[in-house]
């Protein structure tokens, strides 16, 4: 989707400075043959003459007699045909609509022939265009047309973990639908976790609790504050774990979304202690 609107985008940008570009040279264009264009002959007067005016001249013989002019034939049209001699409208009504309707900059339009470098330029605005409006529409059925990608299918009581060894392996995790304390010493909970991997959530339920997060065989402080009602916090953790719950009454535990059961009676202070599976590879 985000493909398709970038292309689009794109051919708006390129509609928008083709329009400017074709407006900016219809503009030149304008201003040139403005310039350009020729001096009414009838307004302007010409300049004096440099030479004195001639008296005349007559032709003549080799005895100094003046030869006789021959004389000029008129032309004689047939009387049976229509001649026109005015290609101005018959009336003024006719040719002021006629001026209306076409102006010079019209006739000078339609007389005039673009250049070939302006029809090229055209001609590859146009392909670009075209080239465009195909990409748009190919991204849009692929993005819209493309077939789902399969999903796992772990159920919601399994988690599949994969490795990255030489070989491919897989291996299928089933956790419980409620964590159980295998054992009680004190203050201390044990439960065995099914994964080297896994999300805690620490929830209060009832009001407002603190909790401390730690992680690893030296007992690495990950996260420790008060989750207020109504609000959790979740951290994922690796390996063997400690969860320190400061008003149980308050909170709820949960591991990978199932829920964890507190021993009873419950202490003042509980320690969930998560004992994680070893990771095992198969090839």
């Amino acid at each position: 989707m985000t493909l398709a609107l970038t292309i689009v985008g794109a051919v708006i940008v390129v509609l928008v400075l083709s329009v400017v570009a074709l407006r900016f040279r219809k503009l030149r264009r304008d201003e040139t043959r403005e310039s350009a264009k020729p001096l009414e002959r009838r307004l302007v007067a010409p300049p004096p003459s440099p030479y004195a005016t001639s008296k005349g001249f007559r032709l003549l013989d080799a005895d100094g007699e003046p030869l006789s002019r021959p004389p000029v034939e008129r032309p004689r049209l047939d009387p049976e045909r229509r001649y026109v001699f005015n290609d101005s409208p018959a009336s003024g009504d006719e040719f002021a609509t006629s001026r209306v309707r076409h102006n010079d900059d019209w006739f000078l339009t339609r007389s005039s022939h673009s250049s070939t470098l302006s029809i090229v330029s055209r001609r590859v605005g146009v392909a670009v265009l075209a080239i465009l409006i195909v990409a748009s529409l190919v991204a849009y059925y692929v993005n819209h047309h493309s077939p789902p990608t399969p999903k796992g299918s772990a159920s919601h009581s399994t988690t599949t973990l994969g490795t990255t060894a030489a070989a491919t392996t897989t291996t299928t995790i089933v956790f419980p639908p409620s964590f159980i304390a295998t054992s009680t010493s004190g203050e201390d909970a044990i439960y065995s976790v099914p994964a080297p991997m896994y999300r805690v959530t620490v929830t209060g339920a009832l009001g407002a609790t603190w909790a401390v997060y730690n992680m690893g065989p030296t007992n690495t402080l990950e996260w420790q504050g008060t989750v207020a009602k109504g609000h959790d916090e979740l951290l994922t953790m690796t390996g063997n774990s400690r969860i320190t719950i400061g008003s149980p009454s308050n909170a709820t535990v949960s591991v990978d979304g199932r829920p964890v059961t507190f021993p009873t009676p419950r202490p003042a202070t509980l320690i969930l202690v998560l004992n994680a599976a070893k990771t095992t590879t198969s090839k």
